[in-house]
């Protein structure tokens, strides 16, 4: 196999000063090369490296700077400094970091890691240098790369030289670099340049498939940001450093098969917190690999489709997104946190490079509302106003992730307007059930997302209000806006990686299978019962969510299909306490935020056939595996059956409330579990009245074309 024969040839180049050609990893003329997209990996990272890759481009070795831009761009990046200063002034801003002497770096400081992320502001200086031609950004720079370069540990905190810390710098640390290439003395060059070989050589060895026991997580930010780095630094080094070209392929190899793993339909599976986070890296390899080899990489779902997830997933208001997976760290004050949902750079990228006017749209929004600043040479080359956005008012405000099992539906763009989320789907989506089939080294790795198959999310009257419970160490259900069957949650409850010891398909079984969505109304409905086989077996769960711009509906049908009798716990949590309030509907409990507040209505069972507990969220916080501390995130209200039962549904309606205002008052509801359709009429205070009916046995193509919804105002 030609993937040994480059081990041996890896070791006699160890003790030459030979350049590795690049017909090796390239593969000859008219040979098959391994695609990006259309058609899967092969079985293993070993048989993959077997497949010819794309050349780079005649002459890429020579030109200097090659990495993001050539030096034929220089006019016009400072034409655009020039005009964008809104964008540039952030840049100079953080090149300012490099600018003092006694702020370089010490050696424990480079070692440790601790702000790792910083390293930004190297690139933004050699950047500043380029477009100012002011020597100091150049000078600082290269001191920052000289200290990070000479030490031969970067990251204490977790996986030395091979996770996170070094990669943050590995890249920025590669494109400075690369910019700056001329413009440092020999000596110094010599300095940063073996830095940068022994930490990309580290990060190779680690994604060595022959001498790896540890199986390899595509999906994770783990395995792709130092994939993204390893891209970086080899395409910086091409030309002077003999191995290169290998890193080069393996990190390609590698990068294949992350990319494959990716959700289908543009939503990022651990969150918006880690959507911020890290999913940037894949943007920033498919720029690198389509500079050099002229590959249009931005074709993936994942990014191409991503402007949908970045509009559908924040909120007009605080805390700004919804807090699904590991998003939103708590403070010891018990306060909800803001959500700092800065994803407008990558979002530019993705549509300078497709032209999308969409994801353009859906940055500018962002951008508009949190400018970049952590990334700001980023965002500053992204931008590009050649494509004009799309108008809001002509994307419409709701959408279906089918590969993930996510709903998403608001009654506008505006700051006052509905928002609701649900989410009933696998972790990794349902395209990854087969991918685990066909990937054979892949080992999933969903630590980040919960155990919120079935939950609800709400926004409303430019309140957050049916909530999540932000980043935990232990993933219980009973954190989330979604049910237990006998005080008992969904695959490995509890645990910080929630899926794992649980085969894909149990989860893979909770799936959307009716959607609605209008200008009026969004109506989703699915079964999740296979969730919870790990705790309790045999259950039937479907949930269905009816939203509409004044209220929510959720219907919930449980059936014990081996005939044992089980009690439903229904689950919703706020940022206000639950209060019991009498109502002319009867039962009742409204929590009331400052500005705003949620009455839930329990419309079946009745009030003497449920236990209501209000009480204190307390999550089991942390940021890593193992016991997590215990925190205050918000409230909850818990709703259970007193009595077991086979079979039993659950039907609530969560009403948003003005400060002060009533909830209104629930007639004629018939809700029998043996019946497929609910209805009820509402009375609101201000006099209005609605009519409703929903057909849960609705299914979309084969019943009414009218679709499952009657609202009728009377």
């Amino acid at each position: 196999m030609k993937y040994f024969f480059y081990r041996a040839v890896a070791f006699f180049l160890a003790g030459t000063c030979l350049v590795f050609p690049a017909e090796l990893s390239s593969g000859s003329a008219g040979a098959t090369r391994a695609k990006w997209t259309g058609s899967f990996p092969a079985p293993t990272l070993v048989d993959d490296l077997d497949l010819p890759q794309t050349p780079v481009t005649a002459g890429y070795t020579v030109a200097r700077p090659r990495l993001l831009f050539s030096a034929m761009d220089r006019d016009e990046l400072r034409r655009k400094a020039r005009e964008n200063p809104a964008l540039w002034q952030p840049v100079l801003n953080n090149a300012r970091r490099v600018l003092d002497p006694a702020a370089t770096p010490s050696p424990e400081d480079v070692t440790h890691g601790k702000t790792y992320w910083r390293i930004e502001c190297v690139q933004s200086a050699a950047l500043a240098w380029f477009v100012t031609g002011e020597t100091r950004y150049r000078d600082g720079a290269i001191r920052w790369l000289l200290a990070h370069c000479r030490e031969p540990v970067w990251g204490t905190n977790f996986r030395p030289n091979i996770d996170l810390q070094a990669s943050w710098y590995l890249y920025y640390l590669s494109v400075a670099y690369d910019l700056l290439h001329g413009e440092m003395s020999r000596a110094d060059a010599t300095v940063i340049r073996a830095g940068l070989a022994a930490h990309a050589k580290a990060i190779f060895d680690d994604f060595d498939p022959v001498a790896r026991t540890a199986a390899i997580r595509y999906d994770q930010n783990h395995t792709y940001t130092p994939t993204v780095a390893l891209i970086a630094a080899s395409l910086a080094l091409l030309g002077e450093e003999p191995a290169a070209d290998m890193w080069l392929e393996r990190a390609r190899a590698v990068l294949r098969r992350c990319r494959y793993v990716l959700g289908e339909d543009g939503y990022y599976y651990e969150g918006v917190g880690y959507w911020i986070y890290a999913l940037h890296w894949h943007v920033r390899a498919a720029e690198l690999l389509g500079r050099a080899t002229g590959e249009k990489l931005m074709e993936l779902p994942a990014l191409r489709d991503n402007w949908r997830y970045a509009l559908h997933l924040s909120l007009p208001g605080k805390p700004w997104a919804f807090d699904v997976g590991d998003t939103g760290l708590w403070k010891g004050d018990h306060q909800r946190p803001d959500i700092r949902v800065t994803g407008s750079s990558l979002l530019w990228s993705v549509a300078r490079a497709t032209g999308s006017r969409e994801s353009r749209a859906a940055a500018d929004l962002l951008g508009m509302r949190l400018p970049e600043t952590d990334g700001a040479s980023s965002a500053f080359l992204w931008f590009d106003n050649r494509h004009e956005p799309r108008p809001l008012a002509e994307i419409a405000p709701y959408h279906y992730f089918q590969d993930h099992g996510v709903v998403a539906w608001r009654s506008g763009w505006g700051t006052g307007d509905t928002a609701m989320l649900f989410r009933c789907g696998p972790p990794l989506g349902h395209a990854a059930a087969a991918k685990l089939g066909q990937l054979k080294d892949w080992v999933p790795n969903a630590g980040h997302v919960h155990a919120d198959i079935g939950a609800f999310y709400l926004y409303a009257k430019g309140a957050y209000l049916a909530v999540g419970t932000g980043y935990t160490a232990e993933k219980w259900t009973r954190d989330h806006n979604t049910l237990l069957v006998d005080g008992k949650g969904q695959a490995m409850d509890g645990a910080y990686h929630n899926e794992h010891g649980v085969p894909y398909e149990q989860l893979d079984g909770a799936r959307i299978d009716r959607v609605s969505l209008t200008k009026d109304y969004g109506f989703a409905s699915g079964e999740f019962g296979g969730a919870y086989t790990r705790q309790v077996k045999n259950v039937n769960l479907r949930r269905s969510v009816l939203t509409t711009a004044r209220w929510m509906l959720v219907a919930d049908d449980f059936r014990a299909e081996d005939g044992a009798a089980r009690r439903l716990t229904w689950l919703c949590h706020a940022d206000a306490p639950f209060v019991a309030e009498p109502t002319a509907s009867g039962f009742s409990h409204i929590a009331r935020l400052p500005q705003a507040g949620l009455a839930v209505l329990t419309l079946t069972p009745v009030a003497e056939g449920l236990n209501a507990e209000a009480s204190d969220t307390v999550v089991m916080a942390g940021m890593a595996p193992g016991k997590g501390r215990a925190e205050k995130h918000g409230y909850q209200l818990a709703l259970t059956q007193r009595d077991p039962a086979v079979a039993i549904r659950f039907v609530n309606l969560l009403v948003p409330l003005a400060q002060g205002e009533a909830p209104p008052v629930v007639e004629g509801v018939i809700a029998k579990q043996e019946e497929k359709t609910i209805s009820f009429g509402l009375k609101w205070p201000d006099g209005r009245t609605e009519r409703v009916r929903v057909d849960l046995g609705w299914t979309p193509g084969k019943s009414s074309e009218t679709g499952p919804v009657e609202i009728a105002p009377r």
